[in-house]
């Protein structure tokens, strides 16, 4: 594998092949307790590096997964308005014009004939939509 690596004109990990080989040539049974903590030190940054992050990223996709319903709960309540000359009140009417209830779960907070306002959770925020914006923006009805 050492020669691979250098053939390919990369040192992948060149300190542990260089260790590997050390201890093949001492007989030597495993790696230092210094070595096996330092290891353990570099895996702790990482995470705490990572996992942040990833977190940070499931919130982005909970907004998103809100954001996406409320459009098609919009367009559910126009394919209502459509045929009832007026919104409908709440979300088990909206499933006749093609509305799903996702994870996200929308909310229908008021409708009359003239408009609607609903909501659904995000991941750090609430998102609603009304006739009038005509897209998700964030905050509650």
């Amino acid at each position: 594998m050492t020669e691979a690596c250098r053939k390919n004109g990369r040192k992948v990990f060149s300190w542990f092949s260089w260790r590997m080989e050390e201890l093949r040539k001492t007989d030597e049974g495993g790696f230092t307790l210094v070595e096996l903590l330092a290891v353990v030190v570099i895996i702790g940054i990482l995470a705490a590096i990572a996992i942040p992050n990833y977190i940070g990223q499931q919130d982005k996709a909970r907004d998103a997964a809100a954001m996406a319903q409320l459009r098609m709960a919009a367009t559910s309540q126009q394919l209502y308005y459509v045929n009832q000359n007026a919104y409908a009140g709440n979300v088990t009417d909206l499933q006749a014009y093609g509305f799903r209830q996702g994870a996200q779960m929308v909310t229908v907070r008021a409708a009359d004939a003239s408009t609607y306002c609903m909501q659904a959770p995000g991941g750090g925020d609430t998102f609603r939509i009304t006739q009038d914006t005509g897209r998700p923006v964030a905050g509650a009805c």
